[in-house]
């Protein structure tokens, strides 16, 4: 007798697809969840620029008591405006022109007199601030730091011991101009003409004489008296 052999259907055999309701379901959770997501990664990514530009007002700070220290605990000088002179070199940073933050401005760090105590150029840009990243600075020095303006529009800076509280003296901030977009136009910082740019999830970091750094609200800005002088001197914190 003889037998027909007849071959079983296995397992490796079948094959099952998916559906076209099945792919639409998962593109449809893929998209929900990455509508969830990414506005997480992007607030994670700005907290990381808002960190380093805290970190380069950190350096830039320890630059500044470095230098006063070498220097009878005097703070370095600054330029300010326009006096229509070109090439203003002498301050804690050097630029060509004023605005700088017009196009073909330029500030040059290394000329000033805080770079040999930071040999680093991106420590003065915020990678937040696209105008810096052009002009090569996203930092303004606290004009109430500063001593009276002169006929040259350079303003001396003060000592160590003019300063009462250093902790509560700003030094730094990230300057936006009135008139002349959101980047520091000049390196220097006078609330009359300037404000804070809050580029920071609506705040801004400072530092401070002391070297401590601190974010600051758009509205504690406002409220916690940091303005700076008039160019009589005037208008300071005690």
């Amino acid at each position: 007798m003889s037998y027909r052999n007849y071959s079983q259907p296995t397992s490796r055999n079948c094959h099952k697809a998916f559906t076209i309701i099945e792919l639409l379901v998962v593109i449809a959770i893929i998209s929900i969840l990455a509508s969830l997501l990414f506005p997480v990664f992007a607030k994670a990514r700005e907290k990381a620029r808002q960190i380093t530009c805290a970190g380069n007002l950190r350096q830039l700070g320890m630059g500044f008591q470095q230098y006063t220290l070498d220097n009878d605990e005097l703070l370095p000088s600054t330029y300010c405006c326009g006096d229509g002179v070109n090439n203003k070199i002498g301050g804690w940073v050097a630029f060509n022109t004023f605005p700088v933050n017009d196009p073909g401005g330029r500030f040059d760090v290394k000329l000033g007199n805080l770079f040999p105590y930071v040999k680093n150029t991106q420590v003065y840009i915020c990678p937040d601030d696209a105008e810096g990243q052009v002009s090569g600075d996203s930092y303004a020095i606290n004009s109430c730091t500063m001593q009276p303006i002169n006929a040259a529009h350079l303003y001396p800076g003060k000592s160590l011991a003019q300063i009462d509280n250093t902790s509560g003296m700003m030094l730094l901030g990230e300057e936006a101009s009135h008139e002349f977009g959101r980047g520091t136009d000049d390196g220097y910082f006078r609330f009359q003409n300037n404000i804070a740019d809050t580029r920071h999830t609506g705040g801004s970091n400072l530092s401070f004489v002391d070297g401590h750094v601190k974010w600051y609200s758009d509205d504690q800005l406002a409220t916690q008296q940091l303005q700076a002088q008039t160019p009589t001197g005037a208008d300071c914190p005690d």
